[in-house]
């Protein structure tokens, strides 16, 4: 079998998902690709370890796992 495509894709939206949390992290307005609301990121969420990135409609709704 050949995993070359899958394995682009999951490379590209690795990098995709980084760089969007790169420049939320960096205070700049991101627009969710479904809604075009704005993205907003919560790192002071009510489970410790845990942060969010999502927009008001909930398209985006991206869990991330923070390293202690």
């Amino acid at each position: 079998m050949d995993f070359s495509g899958l394995n682009k894709k999951a490379s590209d939206s690795f990098h995709k998902q980084r760089n969007m949390l790169k420049q939320l992290a960096q205070g700049k307005t991101l627009k969710c690709e479904k809604c075009n609301g704005v993205l907003t990121l919560n790192l002071a969420t009510s489970e410790p370890g845990k942060g969010v990135v999502k927009c008001k409609q909930g398209c985006t709704d991206i869990i991330l796992e923070l390293g202690t």
